[in-house]
């Protein structure tokens, strides 16, 4: 039997395999921190699923620690009850579930929280642009008694272990981090002063959890910040914590900082954070816990079988599918549902307040709510397109037991993943089209290649429900010289149907627009981007804009904001206040539904539904989250 799905001991307590459901915020608890049906079900699919301990996103143990406002609370006895609740949940379903102890510091917001944040130091979150004050002693002796009690209630709520968070830039972290702690009094300057708090908050959550329950530290192996803690200093770190009692240590990474390591986009390696685990487990004798990226069944074999880590933690992999465990020691794995680390159902519906939701599965969040159950009433289901909205309404029907015909004018499947996965590190998109693939070949989902351009041309699948998946296509904006020879559309430069030449204008400034520089600039074509709105990529996640404007910086890509088009010419773009010479201007100014078919359709058959773009043009998680519903309702 592969290692991974062997027991392991962290302290007194056994596991039954080597998969750790990894601490994420989720945003399903209610609004001020109260436990939620949603919540208990979110952890209870994965403990039914065979993950062996689930570690709960942070649980705050002071009112103005709380970073976001669904997290959960352990402040006050209060809450106690609820927590029980949930952990007797997860201990019915066969699993194990740890609270994860935390104070988000200088990455707590009044807005959330109505109190000012504290910190070691007076230094405002880059990403939250606050204003935290300096804690006082009196402030740090406070803290260091509501950790310990917090661990005193997780006891008496039934978790089976304790992590503390040292990581991220929360508090204890910020601490540790020379980056966040500017202090000149004994908790500030050497490393031995930095951990003073840290290291005293965890002896005194050791010594009263004692045998009941083990305690564990999880630490960002680095903060990849200039003047952040890097791994050296982690490794000391660890080697005290380990000296202080703990009976394992989970590796992340990253800061809000430089939070594209904590919450790893496309961007960043799978993995990357392997090569630290390995190195620490040389140092020290607990068990290593690894995690970021984690979305690829033989890079966790890897791991596990050759002692880079004892344990993986997993987050978003278990989001996109809670089956991961199961799948993996059948060996299913073409049936795994990868994580393609888009973060826009995630993480980005996290940051505003909402519930976990997830690009590539519609369940995810609302387990309870969306079941896939037989038909009562077996019917001929049509499918015309096969995008991820259609594929995945295929999908669903067919595991429902209707008969299922996908229909599509092109010879391939997959719609506009392609298209999205062309430019630089957007490549994982393609994970999820070849999980639709691999669906379609297992369940024996009829394929034909045809253009329906009306409802004769469905008549040979005698239909009972049609489903209209058939997507959008780019307008085009109403400028003089649109129809120049030298006007393209992004999707077809993105496609490479067309040539371009040497200099580009791209008009549009979205997710479209900036993808598509990123495209061309990387081929060494200068690029000019056009926006009539004050700012470029406002619709893009806080995980990816960092790295985004770094890029368009470095590939010296040009940005005009506020900018209207007056004209187009053959080697020209006349703006208002400008002219930019250029060989070609690219279109990226939105979409329009592909639904000319749908009247017609609906004139010849009772059940017609619109899925998709085809529908309203958005994003590929609502065409998902759309073929899977109406399906399961047929």
């Amino acid at each position: 039997m592969s290692k991974l799905f062997t027991p392991i001991k962290i302290g007194n307590l056994v596991l039954k395999n080597r998969f750790m459901m990894a601490p994420m915020e989720n945003g399903l608890a209610q609004i001020g921190g109260e436990m939620s049906e949603g919540l208990i079900d979110f952890f209870v699919e994965r403990a039914k699923n065979e993950v062996s301990i689930i570690i709960t996103g942070s649980i705050a143990v002071s009112p103005e620690g709380r970073g976001l406002p669904t997290q959960l609370n352990i402040y006050e006895d209060k809450f106690i009850p609820e927590l029980k609740r949930m952990t007797d949940a997860v201990h019915e379903a066969g699993g194990k579930i740890g609270a994860q102890l935390y104070h988000a510091g200088r990455q707590a917001s009044q807005g959330v929280t109505g109190i000012q944040p504290i910190s070691p130091s007076a230094i405002p979150c880059e990403i939250l642009g606050n204003n935290p004050r300096e804690m006082t002693k009196k402030d740090i002796d406070e803290m260091h008694r509501k950790f310990v009690k917090a661990a005193e209630r997780s006891i008496e709520a039934g978790f089976d272990l304790i992590e503390v968070h040292f990581a991220h830039g929360y508090l204890l972290h910020s601490f540790l981090s020379p980056h966040s702690n500017k202090r000149t009094d004994e908790y500030g300057g050497s490393l031995e002063n930095r951990m003073r708090f840290p290291m005293a908050v965890l002896r005194d959550i050791i010594k009263v959890c004692g045998e009941k329950v083990p305690v564990t530290i999880r630490i960002s192996a680095d903060e990849y910040l200039k003047d952040g803690l890097g791994f050296e200093e982690v490794k000391t770190i660890c080697k005290e914590a380990e000296k202080a009692g703990v009976k394992a240590i989970s590796l992340t990474a990253g800061s809000y900082d430089s939070v594209e390591y904590t919450i790893q986009p496309m961007f960043v390696k799978q993995g990357f954070i392997v090569p630290f685990s390995e190195k620490l487990k040389r140092n020290i004798k607990v068990p290593v816990i690894v995690a970021a990226r984690l979305n690829n069944a033989e890079l966790i074999e890897d791991i596990i079988e050759n002692d880079k880590a004892d344990m993986v933690a997993i987050g978003r992999g278990l989001i996109s599918d809670e089956e991961l465990v199961i799948k993996m020691k059948n060996k299913q794995y073409k049936d795994i549902r990868y994580c393609v680390a888009c973060n826009q159902g995630c993480i980005d519906k996290v940051f505003i307040g909402q519930g976990v939701q997830c690009l590539v599965n519609a369940r995810a969040g609302r387990e309870k709510d969306r079941k896939i159950q037989k038909a009562e009433e077996i019917k001929n289901v049509v499918i015309v397109g096969a995008g991820p909205a259609g594929l995945e309404a295929a999908r669903v029907a067919k595991l429902r037991g209707h008969n299922v015909v996908l229909v599509d004018k092109d010879d391939k499947i997959g719609g506009k993943l392609e298209t999205l996965s062309s430019p630089p590190e957007k490549e994982t998109f393609m994970l999820f089209k070849e999980y639709l693939y691999n669906q379609m070949t297992k369940l024996d989902i009829k394929f034909v290649q045809k253009e329906i351009k009306s409802a004769k041309d469905l008549e040979e699948f005698s239909p009972d429900s049609v489903i209209v998946a058939t997507g959008s296509f780019q307008t085009v904006p109403q400028i003089k010289g649109i129809n120049s020879k030298n006007v393209l559309i992004a999707e077809d430069v993105l496609n490479e149907k067309v040539k371009v030449g040497q200099t580009v204008a791209i008009i549009g400034g979205g997710l479209v627009g900036t993808e598509t520089a990123k495209f061309l600039a990387y081929k060494g074509i200068k690029v000019h981007i056009i926006e009539m709105m004050d700012a470029i990529a406002k619709d893009i996640g806080a995980t990816f804009v960092g790295h985004l404007f770094k890029l368009l910086n470095e590939y010296g890509v040009q940005q005009h904001v506020n900018a209207k088009v007056e004209e187009i010419k053959e080697d020209l773009i006349i703006l208002e206040d400008k002219e930019i010479k250029v060989d070609n201007v690219i279109i990226a100014t939105g979409y329009k539904p592909n639904d000319s078919i749908v009247e017609n359709i609906k004139d010849s058959f009772k059940e017609v539904y619109l899925v998709g773009d085809a529908n309203s043009p958005r994003r590929i998680i609502e065409a998902v989250e759309e073929g899977f519903l109406v399906s399961s309702e047929i």
